[in-house]
């Protein structure tokens, strides 16, 4: 038997991971379809088995040309050697979304991940707006959790005395401080970096049981996945901290049944009881 081994990237070596769990094939039958689809020929076509479903292929994208775009529009189709316009933007938009969404993130937000990697590297504090909140923060570093799509700033709020994980694309940069940053706990920001969890506080063990379409959730809903630990017939354990647990679980509604921690048992019911006060009817 031929063993194949390939060093990939990290987002590539994820990616195949999460299709491997939503697909339900394991990494050898993954590896192996691909090979095989792709063996003389590297073209991802799939156009002609969707079109007779009469799903539409093609949608046209229209956006007017800023100031500094229009000033040099004629200059970048010759630098370029355009001749079709329409196969130039058709190009720029397939690299663009060809990239990993925290990939886009970054690329949109790049001039306030520049800012903040600056301030990390001088050791500065900066000033914010974050959710209509003005905060001084002290930046460490730039993260995104390992099933999730969204770049973090880990850092520590000055306002609030407290660490907060803050997203990339809500923050609005107001200033670079002439603060330095102060390092208050270099053991627990090392421990961070190497096991980031966005959501920070305590771990907890969770039980829970699947309804049939549950697990069939649990396999599709792969951003802030928990860390399965073990299955015991019907009954899942994962690891995961209490706000990662009520975000992730909520959206399952009656097809997951929470069996511990009781603490989790009862944020999710009062979070369901009020969301049933918005919906009754009665009290209309």
């Amino acid at each position: 038997m031929k063993k194949v081994r390939v060093t990939v990237s990290e987002d590539i070596w994820r990616l195949l991971k999460k299709d491997s769990e939503e697909f339900g094939i394991n990494n050898n039958k993954l590896c192996n379809f691909i090979l095989d689809k792709f063996k003389y020929t590297k073209k991802f076509d799939i156009d002609k088995l969707i079109e007779p479903q009469g799903r539409p292929l093609k949608k046209v994208i229209q956006f007017d040309l800023n100031v500094a775009n229009k000033g040099i529009y004629y200059d970048i189709l010759k630098a370029n050697g355009v001749e079709i316009e329409a196969e130039f933007f058709r190009d720029l938009f397939e690299i663009y979304s060809s990239q990993f969404k925290y990939q886009r993130e970054i690329f949109i937000f790049q001039d306030t991940y520049r800012v903040v990697l600056e301030a990390i590297k001088n050791k500065s504090k900066i000033r914010i707006l974050y959710m209509e909140e003005n905060l001084i923060i002290s930046p460490y570093f730039i993260k995104r959790e390992d099933q999730g799509d969204e770049n973090f700033i880990f850092s520590y709020d000055d306002e609030n005395k407290i660490y907060r994980s803050i997203k990339l694309k809500d923050v609005v940069i107001l200033g670079v401080l002439n603060e330095k940053i102060q390092i208050r706990d270099k053991k627990y920001i090392e421990n961070m970096r190497k096991n980031f969890d966005p959501f920070l506080g305590e771990r907890l063990l969770i039980k829970a049981i699947f309804t049939p379409i549950g697990e069939s959730m649990l396999k599709s809903f792969t951003n802030y996945k928990p860390k399965l630990i073990k299955k015991d017939e019907n009954i899942y354990q994962f690891e995961m901290t209490l706000e990662n647990a009520k975000f992730y679980f909520a959206s399952f509604l009656k097809e997951v049944t929470i069996m511990e921690p009781q603490k989790l048992r009862d944020e999710l019911r009062s979070s369901f009881l009020e969301a049933y006060k918005i919906y009754d009817d009665k009290k209309n």
